[in-house]
């Protein structure tokens, strides 16, 4: 059957290229937009993944990591002697406008921590460093957002809120969900910066003890600060994703956009296979004159099926790949892990499957005496 099935495949190569423009298709759009969903999901956490910070306290209103409430910084010495607590730093996040001697502005993100501490430094530093944000009125740029900071370099001077701003150091990489510019800087330049009153901070960020449980450190510094709210890292990334498929409907757009492109694959498959099916009735009806059941005879249309998801498949897994290469940056990473993959591959294949309902339910009610009918 298998050879029957692979013979017959090869008889009609327009039917067939039309089955595998449906796999290719459905392959290419489920991994494409599946590894465009999670970049921007790894944008939304970006922050809460890389300042080395176990856990956060925050006001109990925070939804976002990019949208705190201040809080009293005074609470801080309360986290500092809970047990299994190494480090606790303020951190100060906020909005300010970045202007230019041109008249040019720019909104963005203010960063601060001490930068006497690992905690809360910017990361993927390609010049300079965190060490040379101790100086006053220094800050970091981002190299993927030279044209909206008016391409300022390493040397270059800006104000941020009317206070003046040099830049020390640059990143490559450090972007947000949203398009605004992530500036990080020293803690007491980000309270100028962002009008931040004094005995005031966003967050507490918190580096636990070698073998401190992260969920229980947490609860106890819930519980001694019941006004505040402690999440570990992950949960506060999770929050930060919840946030953006909730008020943007990233999640229904590009799960729309991938059901569209299965119902697509599956119709041109479908529509193949029958016409494959009708060509080769006779085919069909010699085989079942010969002795072949309805199983067997099924199995025909199961094995083209196979066959063209697997060449399909492997042709989709390729463009996918090259795409990758070709046009991932850190403004839209597509983060493509073998997970992912394995599930586009498998989705395309049930689709295909799907397929050979309609051909194999018009193969099983073929007549044997056909044959005799030549």
């Amino acid at each position: 059957m298998l050879w029957f099935a692979l013979k017959s495949i090869g008889s009609d190569r327009g039917k067939v290229l039309t089955a595998l423009i449906g796999v290719v298709f459905s392959v290419v759009l489920i991994e494409l937009q599946g590894g465009l969903y999670l970049g921007l999901m790894h944008k939304a956490r970006i922050l809460t993944e890389n300042t080395a910070a176990d856990i956060w306290v925050s006001h109990p209103d925070v939804q976002l990591v990019d949208l705190p409430q201040a809080i009293p910084e005074d609470r801080i010495n309360r986290v500092r002697t809970v047990p299994g607590v190494a480090e606790a730093e303020p951190y100060i996040v906020g909005n300010a406008y970045a202007s230019f001697g041109d008249g040019h502005y720019e909104n963005v993100w203010i960063h601060g921590a001490d930068p006497r501490s690992s905690l809360g430094r910017g990361w993927a530093y390609t010049t300079g460093g965190p060490d040379a944000l101790r100086r006053p009125d220094s800050v970091s740029v981002d190299e993927c957002d030279a044209d909206k900071l008016h391409h300022a370099g390493l040397g270059s001077t800006f104000e941020v809120n009317g206070h003046k701003a040099r830049v020390v150091a640059t990143t490559h990489g450090i972007l947000p969900f949203t398009t605004t510019p992530y500036l990080f800087t020293s803690l007491e330049s980000a309270r100028a910066y962002t009008e931040t009153p004094p005995g005031q901070c966003s967050y507490f960020l918190v580096r636990l003890s070698p073998g401190a449980d992260r969920q229980a450190v947490a609860a106890e510094i819930q519980r001694r600060i019941p006004e505040l709210r402690a999440l570990t890292a992950k949960q506060l990334g999770d929050l930060s994703q919840r946030y953006w498929m909730s008020r943007t409907g990233i999640g229904i757009s590009f799960g729309a956009a991938t059901l569209l492109g299965l119902l697509v694959g599956l119709t041109m498959i479908a529509q193949s296979l029958y016409a494959l099916a009708l060509d080769h009735l006779t085919d069909y009806a010699t085989l079942k004159a010969i002795g072949a059941d309805d199983r067997q005879v099924g199995a025909v249309v199961v094995w083209q099926a196979l066959t063209i998801a697997a060449i399909g498949c492997a042709i989709g897994v390729g463009i996918v790949l090259a795409t990758q290469h070709t046009l991932s940056s850190p403004i839209a990473p597509i983060e493509l892990p073998l997970k992912l993959i394995i599930s586009g591959i498998a989705s395309v294949i049930s689709i295909c499957m799907t397929a050979t309902v309609l051909p194999s339910y018009r193969i099983r009610r073929v007549d044997p005496a056909l044959v005799l009918q030549g």
